[in-house]
């Protein structure tokens, strides 16, 4: 099959699920990145993607903290998760993102027993993945999000913790851009561990508007074998980079955006991924 092509459709901002789904459709990409909000019916949501036949390319989670020293907190997490692994089966995708609380920037004081809390909590949720046959990617994030695996090296560390199969890592260009020394080696010794690749020049803007070597890490991509889907998750200049919505006419930008940022890519990516 060809490569799976996507969008995060939180980047929409405020639309309804229906208008985020029609303009995904006009810009062409074959996949979402949906968000588990668990209040969301699945069936009904499912019913939508396929009229405007899109596939499901990965699941974004509510920003809930799974290494958390408060065990309420940290269990509240958990269930979270497991809930949102059975939303996903309902709604007939094969993989969730799981990362850790977007906003925590330090720990409790105690490195080890963060980790501890860390590994404790993802075993959980990938043990219950494994039996549902559901993939589970861990987002690697930067230090203004996360204190916890903001490089690929720190994930590859989470992964051989937890040895599953349905555990790999999601490496995301404008993260990386931030904490990576060389992206394109991240990509490269991440190799097949490799479960999603996200997509944005270094401000988060379309291709070509930052000074990331994207192209590079396109071409990393396919001398690794990596056969999953590419996400694009772009955003409008502005403050507040934790919401979509800015002054005057975000969403006009933020759809220009990946109508051209779609077409680079495939010129870049031109080499076809089989089955």
């Amino acid at each position: 099959m060809n490569r799976d092509y996507g969008l995060c459709l939180w980047t929409f901002g405020n639309l309804s699920l229906e208008e985020k789904c029609k303009l995904a459709m006009e810009i062409g990409v074959n996949g979402v990145e949906v968000q588990g909000d668990l209040s969301q019916n699945p069936a009904e949501l499912k019913a939508l993607l396929d009229r405007c036949d899109l596939k499901v390319l990965s699941v974004t989670p509510e920003n809930v903290d799974i290494s958390s020293d408060d065990e309420k907190v940290r269990y509240s997490a958990v269930q979270y998760f497991l809930a949102l692994l059975d939303w996903a089966e309902e709604l007939g995708t094969k993989r969730i993102c799981l990362h850790g609380n977007v906003g925590k920037t330090q720990g409790s004081g105690d490195a080890a027993r963060d980790w501890e809390f860390l590994v404790d909590s993802t075993s959980a949720v990938v043990r219950k993945a494994e039996e549902l046959g559901i993939e589970v990617v861990f987002e690697v994030l930067n230090r203004y999000e996360n204190h916890q695996i903001v490089t690929a090296k720190e994930a590859l560390s989470l992964l051989n913790e937890i040895n599953s199969k349905s555990f790999k890592i999601l490496l995301d260009a404008y993260h990386m851009n931030i904490e990576e020394a060389c992206p394109i080696q991240a990509l490269k010794e991440t190799g097949d561990k490799l479960g999603v690749y996200h997509i944005a020049d270094s401000n988060r803007q379309g291709l070509g508007d930052g000074h990331a070597d994207l192209k590079g890490q396109v071409a990393a991509l396919l001398e690794i074998g990596y056969k999953g889907p590419i996400i694009m998750e772009m955003v409008a200049e502005g403050p507040n980079p934790f919401t979509p919505v800015k002054d005057g006419n975000y969403l006009d930008i933020v759809v220009s955006y990946y109508k051209e940022s779609l077409k680079q890519l495939r010129e870049w990516d031109a080499v076809k991924v089989q089955a």
